[in-house]
């Protein structure tokens, strides 16, 4: 193994997956700025999930609900907020490989290899992101393949989308 023939054993991996028509793909790893970006958008889009579940609680529960809801503490708000980001990530990741915030990033999730994730994958990261600190571990990554610790432990990345091929006429 010579570092000059390009196989140096402490650089950032790439995946490479096969295309459809045959032609090999590398897929490059989001940045750190655009993985912040979407953390916010679909941070935004959680925040916008449990204040549109709290409305409709009010309108069916009456105000009952509401008391409740005035009188929740602190790690009941958490609780629901976690449950809710949980969720969330897990049905989109596993489902479509995005999210909200992935769309509008143009990033996906794929395994190492560049494939789909599975459900038990998707499931582990959102857990993982619950994790006290978790959020610090992107920041403290390599910048050329910045994957916290909710991308190691089930083995998955975030990669930019492809651009889809011209059509021939």
């Amino acid at each position: 193994m010579n570092p000059a023939d390009g196989d140096n054993p402490y650089e950032s991996p790439r995946s490479v997956v096969d295309d459809r028509a045959g032609e090999t793909v590398v897929l490059m790893p989001a940045t750190k700025l655009r993985r912040f970006v979407h953390w916010m958008i679909d941070r935004i889009i959680v925040v916008g999930i449990i204040f549109l579940a709290m409305i409709v609680a009010g309108i069916v529960g009456g105000d009952e609900v509401l008391d409740w809801a005035e009188r929740m503490t602190w790690w009941q708000d958490q609780l629901i907020g976690a449950a809710v980001m949980i969720v969330y990530y897990t049905l989109m990741e596993s489902t479509t490989g995005t999210t909200i915030g992935k769309l509008l990033t143009r990033t996906r999730v794929v395994d190492e290899s560049g494939r789909r994730i599975s459900f038990n994958q998707a499931l582990l990261r959102s857990l993982s992101r619950v994790v006290p600190f978790e959020a610090f571990s992107i920041l403290f990554a390599d910048d050329e393949d910045p994957r916290g610790w909710h991308d190691r432990w089930p083995r998955t990345r975030v990669v930019l989308r492809r651009r889809p091929a011209a059509l021939s006429a």
